[in-house]
């Protein structure tokens, strides 16, 4: 029937899911996980500024891509383990919106046990420019 949906499909679709993030690529080339990592971001608030951290368990550091531009943070990274019917491959890949202005030459990052940790200081918001003289 033509325009009818199956009353299982999200159902369906579900399953798929949680069989991929529960069976994702350990020993069947069918459930090999290629889809993208949630990264679980959240945002916290420190004395001078803020920071983002990142959930990326598995990850090793070089293969993780931070790039900060119109104060967003682009999170980017892949992951590759194993040869043959045991291949497993994980990428992420996120933008952050960032809560303020912030002074990209004074962030850092570390990543330790899975989390990544980016830390922000808060550009100081009173310059309103630069007033031009008129000659």
């Amino acid at each position: 029937m033509r325009g009818q949906r199956y009353p299982f499909d999200s159902m369906d679709r579900l399953f798929d899911q949680m069989r991929r993030e529960m069976f994702g690529g350990m020993s069947d080339p069918a459930l090999e996980d290629s889809s993208g990592w949630d990264a679980g971001v959240s945002i916290e608030e420190t004395d001078d500024g803020f920071v983002v951290l990142a959930d990326l368990p598995g990850f090793e550091r070089d293969e993780l891509s931070l790039k900060i531009h119109d104060d967003r943070l682009h999170l980017s990274g892949e992951h590759e383990v194993g040869e043959g019917s045991t291949y497993r491959r994980r990428t992420v890949s996120e933008t952050i919106d960032l809560p303020a202005h912030v002074d990209a030459e004074d962030a850092s990052a570390t990543y330790r046990n899975g989390v990544l940790e980016v830390r922000f200081t808060i550009e100081d918001e009173s310059d309103e420019g630069k007033n031009i003289d008129i000659e």
